[in-house]
């Protein structure tokens, strides 16, 4: 067996998370129109033959004065370490700005004996010149090993970059049970619940706010999920709820549709909003 933990990196809304889930071969992270959707590092397994891909997806680079996306903008990094590959994965239908040279600075920094991969996503949004226009840019950049122009959206271009991938996989002795796919259930349903509130909130985003799952009891024909979104002020958790408690009736509906559709199974789940105000530094 061959492995070895492969981090995304990127601007927000780069499609990072698609990516994932079309290499995975099913929704099983969190994919919002939302900035900033993705707050945590999050690991991901995938086996093909006598080849495990640890996939973790991070939150994306993005500067803001916000005391929240100081906390958050170290947090793309911080596992590098333990990768051996790094996906640097980019919007290629948008405008080339400064946050590559922060990505790329940022890396130079940490890098060891790690490849980078440069990810041209969103390729079936733009023309072929502007595809090559964007490899020229970047393919004298010293961080970047190779350069991949794909579209998550659509699978293009996936399969090349697996093949590549799989080179830099190191030998290892498989300890655990060999599955096509490994999802930890309490974070993917945790993931589903918030991505619904990002998509049922407009006027104020509660970006800082957890969704913990409590208990899962499994049953034959059913799944019964417990959950807690906690959230650090007491307008947010007015918000989640929403009049007479429509609003959180609204995301708890749409978070078990979703879920009931991965398990193929009926979904009961209750959710509950806890106030943890942030202690001052």
């Amino acid at each position: 067996m061959k492995s070895g933990n492969i981090i995304l990196i990127g601007p927000t809304n780069s499609g990072k998370s698609t990516l994932i889930n079309t290499i995975i071969g099913k929704r099983v992270t969190l994919v919002s129109r939302k900035k900033q959707s993705t707050t945590f590092n999050q690991k991901l397994y995938k086996y093909i033959s006598e080849y495990q891909y640890i996939l973790q997806d991070t939150p994306g680079f993005f500067n803001s004065p916000k005391k929240i996306s100081q906390k958050l903008s170290s947090a793309p990094l911080a596992d590098i370490d333990n990768a051996v590959l790094i996906y640097v994965v980019i919007d290629a239908s948008r405008k080339i700005t400064s946050i590559y040279k922060k990505i790329f600075l940022s890396l130079e920094k940490q890098l060891r004996d790690q490849k980078v991969f440069l990810i041209l996503n969103k390729t079936d949004k733009i023309k072929n010149e502007e595809i090559l226009n964007k490899i020229k840019f970047f393919e004298n950049n010293k961080v970047i090993n190779q350069i991949f122009p794909i579209s998550a959206l659509t699978g293009y271009g996936t399969e090349l970059l697996l093949q590549k991938s799989k080179i830099y996989l190191k030998n290892k002795k498989n300890t655990s049970s060999k599955k096509t796919v490994q999802i930890k259930k309490e974070i993917f349903y945790a993931e589903v619940t918030r991505e619904k509130i990002f998509d049922k909130v407009h006027k104020e985003i509660p970006y800082y706010c957890d969704i913990i799952t409590d208990k899962i009891i499994n049953q034959l024909k059913t799944v019964k999920i417990y959950q807690t979104i906690i959230v650090r002020k007491k307008s947010h958790k007015n918000i989640i709820i929403g009049k007479n408690g429509a609003l959180l009736k609204d995301i708890g509906t749409e978070s078990r549709k979703e879920i009931s559709k991965f398990e193929n199974k009926k979904i009961h789940l209750f959710l509950f909003v806890r106030l943890v105000k942030e202690k001052k530094a």
